[in-house]
C-alpha cells in the first residue's frame, strides 16, 4: 500500500552550499572525474560520494519540465534523499563489498572510462550504499515542483521498497546564498500562529499529503515583497492561508470556512 508523509523538521535550516570536502565544488561530474589523479585513498569516501550525487542530479536534468531548474538544486534534492554512508559507519560486510566497488570504479577512473558507462553506475550504487539498505529511496522526478521559480521547490522521495513517499521543501535563500531544507508547517513551539488558527479553525488540521499553492507578496510592498504566502491544498473544506519570510515564524493571513468566502484576518501593523 503506498503510504505519503511529510517530514517534519523544526526548521532544518543547514546550508547546502554544495557538497563535501574540497570536492564539493565541483557541480559537473565530469570535471570531477578529471581530478582523479589527485585524489588520496583517505579521500574516496568524499570524491565518489560527490560524485554520485552529481550523476543523480545529472539525470534528473535530462527530465524535460525540469529543464529550467539549476544542477545545484537538483543536486541539493539527491543529496537530502541519499546522504553520505561514511566507511567507518559499515559493518565488515559493506566495508568489503565498498572496497570491491572501489577497486573497479579506480580503474575505470584511471582509464577515463566514466562516460556512459553502466558497469561503473552500477559499481557507484554498490560503493556509496553497499548494504542497499539506505538508497531504496530515490528522488520522485515527476514530483519535483517550482512552487514560486528559482526560490521556493517542492520534492519528493520515493523508496522503491516499501512504496512510501516523502515531501520536501527547499528554499533559496538569496540574502544568505544558501540552500535550505525547511518545513511548511509551522512548529508547535509558535503559539502565536496556532492562537491565531484555534481562534478561526479550531479543528482545522494541515494537509501534508498534497503540495501546497505558494506565491511571494508584493513587489511593490518592501514589506511585503520577502514573505511567502502558503495554501495548503484545497478540498473545499476549511481552508487557510499563512505567510513566512524566513520559516521560523509563521502569521496566518486568510481563512476559509467550509463553504464561505475567504476572510483576512491579518492584524494591521500599528
Amino acid at each position: 500500500m503506498k503510504r505519503n508523509i511529510t517530514i517534519l523538521f523544526a526548521l532544518l535550516s543547514v546550508s547546502f552550499a554544495f557538497g563535501q570536502g574540497k570536492y564539493g565544488k565541483y557541480l559537473n561530474s565530469k570535471k570531477l572525474a578529471l581530478t582523479y589523479k589527485s585524489v588520496k585513498p583517505a579521500e574516496k569516501d568524499d570524491y565518489y560520494q560527490q560524485y554520485y550525487w552529481l550523476v543523480k542530479a545529472e539525470q534528473l536534468k535530462t527530465f524535460p519540465h525540469l529543464a529550467d531548474i539549476k544542477p545545484v538544486v537538483l543536486y541539493n534534492f539527491v543529496k537530502k534523499v541519499n546522504p553520505q554512508n561514511p566507511t567507518k559507519k559499515l559493518d565488515d560486510r559493506g566495508k568489503e563489498l565498498r572496497k570491491t566497488a572501489e577497486l573497479s570504479l579506480d580503474q575505470y577512473f584511471k582509464n577515463k572510462n566514466f562516460q556512459n558507462n553502466q558497469v561503473l553506475l552500477l559499481n557507484l550504487e554498490t560503493y556509496v550504499d553497499p548494504s542497499q539498505g539506505e538508497y531504496f529511496t530515490k528522488v520522485d522526478a515527476e514530483k519535483i515542483k517550482q512552487l514560486v521559480p528559482k526560490e521556493f521547490f517542492g520534492f519528493a522521495s520515493l523508496n522503491k521498497k516499501t512504496m512510501e513517499e516523502t515531501n520536501y521543501y527547499l528554499w533559496v535563500d538569496k540574502k544568505k546564498d544558501e540552500f535550505k531544507i525547511v518545513d511548511i508547517v509551522p512548529s508547535e513551539k509558535d503559539k502565536k500562529f496556532y492562537a491565531s488558527l484555534k481562534q478561526y479553525l479550531p479543528k482545522y488540521k494541515f494537509e501534508k499529503k498534497y503540495m501546497p499553492t505558494v506565491k511571494k507578496g508584493s513587489k511593490a510592498d518592501k514589506t511585503d515583497k520577502d514573505f511567502f504566502y502558503i495554501m495548503p491544498f484545497e478540498r473545499n473544506v476549511d481552508n487557510i492561508e499563512y505567510k513566512t519570510d524566513d520559516f521560523e515564524t509563521f502569521t496566518l493571513s486568510q481563512v476559509k470556512r467550509e463553504g464561505e468566502a475567504w476572510i483576512g484576518v491579518e492584524k494591521p501593523k500599528k
